[in-house]
């Protein structure tokens, strides 16, 4: 739904000294908005706008005489989306920067919205702005970028992908990745669309992947086949009313020199019956209820380090494709304006899913895996946010090999996970830190992870990213950043999941590290 802001808002009577924000609007191709309408309110009061600014020609604009607290701004403009930010706290005596971007709307005519009223909207979600202590946009091309790339080397393998914008509302992006183990090559492409209430995407990618013979532990593992694999993903999310929303598509599996194939559906409803509660349902093949996609002011490409290619299982001299499939349902609460709190329960069907120990696949599990999940987010501080995370489940699975080392994650059959996951902003240094432990009990075997697209990590054991903003260079255009990140630095072996079970090393120790560019 496009909204655009034709009313003068007045400035209410709740001010005091102390606490200010600035900021810049900026259209998606990073140009200013001259005269868009800023609104501040504080969050879970849509019914009173405090203070009212007009944007310059540069776009810039001042809200001050705020007391300390967590706010809400609105922003709009004739021609543009109406956007509503995500709640900031401001403290007494310091200064916000915020930078807001607007996308144009498809009906320009349409004007006369109240922003208070338009605060209840589900839209809300999915239009956000961040807020930072320092503005490091480029004064000539203020706010998001158009181009977005990154060159990433590490223990793995190295990875390299580019996006950019080319029209308002398209994007497409490449990338390419090559393991050290097997020399595995991955290319693929995407594109992401947004025209009027739909927002989906396009993607495919070609692996080059080892199916290994599934030979149960201790026998000595045999030399793999090399084998291209192909998989095409589509989707779209529907905004249906401003409370509902629906997610469809599919995906597409096939492994050339052979006739494999897998057809998976994708479908995930999303409804807001209220502004602090939202209720979903889904049916996805990788636990992504909520795809990154799915908010325009992510990137296109959002994983910084994507995990190489899967094995796959050699049954009868041919490759055999695992048909995997999640259903989940859940409620997310937000309790006050520091606490979230989401909840969910979720079954799978495995069928085929291969089991790497030891270097190699020593069975293939099929049967059913269930359990619940509970996700604690805390905002300690305004630069402090810290998750915590408690997933519980029961495996009923069959192997079609065993051995004693297959066996031994088989034996019982409830498991527990814990995850904590903690990140800040340093002040001054535009440095951004993640930090997270993950521990299990009972010897869980996942074929799809409990927390997928809902920590930033996913792996046993202690995990660390952190992203440094680099000073301007004089001869690199744009705003560059070094990144580096450790999975299971101290080599935790209490689960078969994440990066290292589907490439065969499930207890190994990978750190990586690049830069990531946007001009």
């Amino acid at each position: 739904m496009c909204l655009v802001l034709g009313t003068t808002l007045t400035l209410a009577t709740e001010r005091s000294e102390g606490c200010v924000v600035t900021g810049v609007v900026t259209d998606h191709s990073g140009g200013p908005i001259a005269h868009a309408i800023i609104s501040i309110f504080r969050d879970g009061d849509e019914k009173e706008v405090l203070v009212t600014a007009s944007s310059d020609r540069s776009g810039r604009f001042t809200l001050s005489r705020l007391t300390p607290g967590v706010y809400r701004l609105l922003a709009a403009a004739r021609g543009f989306q109406t956007l509503i930010s995500e709640p900031t706290e401001l403290i007494a005596g310091q200064t916000s920067r915020m930078r807001l971007m607007l996308r144009p709307a498809p009906d320009p005519r349409v004007t006369g919205v109240n922003p208070v009223k338009y605060q209840n909207r589900r839209h809300r979600g999915i239009f956000n702005a961040t807020a930072t202590t320092s503005d490091t946009s480029d004064p000539a091309r203020p706010g998001t970028p158009l181009w977005h790339g990154a060159a990433l080397i590490g223990s793995t393998g190295y990875d390299s992908q580019v996006t950019a914008e080319v029209t308002p509302g398209m994007e497409i992006g490449a990338y390419l990745r090559r393991g050290w183990e097997g020399q595995s090559v991955t290319i693929g492409g995407a594109l992401r669309y947004s025209a009027g209430q739909h927002r989906g995407r396009l993607r495919w990618q070609t692996d080059q992947v080892t199916a290994d013979p599934v030979l149960p532990a201790p026998a000595a593992p045999a030399p793999g086949s090399l084998f291209f694999r192909h998989d095409f993903q589509a989707a779209d999310a529907w905004q249906l009313t401003d409370r509902l929303q629906v997610l469809y598509g599919f995906d597409y599996l096939r492994v050339g020199r052979s006739q494999e194939e897998v057809w998976r559906p994708r479908l995930a409803v999303h409804w807001q019956p209220c502004t602090a509660v939202q209720v979903h349902t889904a049916l996805t093949s990788d636990g992504q209820a909520f795809p990154a996609w799915a908010d325009l002011e992510r990137p296109l490409l959002t994983d910084d380090f994507p995990a190489p290619p899967a094995r796959l299982a050699l049954v009868d001299e041919r490759p055999a494709l695992a048909r995997n499939l999640r259903v989940e349902a859940g409620v997310a609460w937000q309790m006050d304006a520091r606490t979230t709190v989401k909840f969910y329960a979720y079954q799978d069907w495995l069928d085929g899913h291969p089991l790497a120990l030891d270097g190699h696949i020593s069975s293939r599990l099929n049967g059913r895996a269930h359990g619940t999940a509970i996700l604690l987010t805390r905002r300690l501080q305004p630069r402090l946010v810290v998750t915590t995370a408690y997933a519980a489940g029961q495996k009923a699975v069959q192997m079609d090999a065993t051995g004693p080392a297959a066996a031994t994650w088989m034996n019982g059959t409830y498991h527990h996970v814990v995850a904590v996951v903690a990140e800040t902003i340093l002040s001054g240094a535009e440095t951004r830190i993640q930090v997270g432990y993950r521990r299990a009990w009972g010897n869980p075997v996942h074929a799809i992870d409990p927390f997928t697209g809902r920590l930033p990590f996913t792996d046993a054991g202690l995990n660390l990213r952190i992203v440094q903003t680099l000073p301007g260079w004089i001869f690199l255009p744009g705003q560059w950043e070094a990144i580096v990140e450790g999975h299971n630095l101290d080599e935790r072996r209490g689960e078969v999941t994440g990066l290292g079970a589907v490439s065969g090393f499930p207890h190994r120790r990978t750190v990586r590290g690049g830069l990531r560019f946007r001009f």
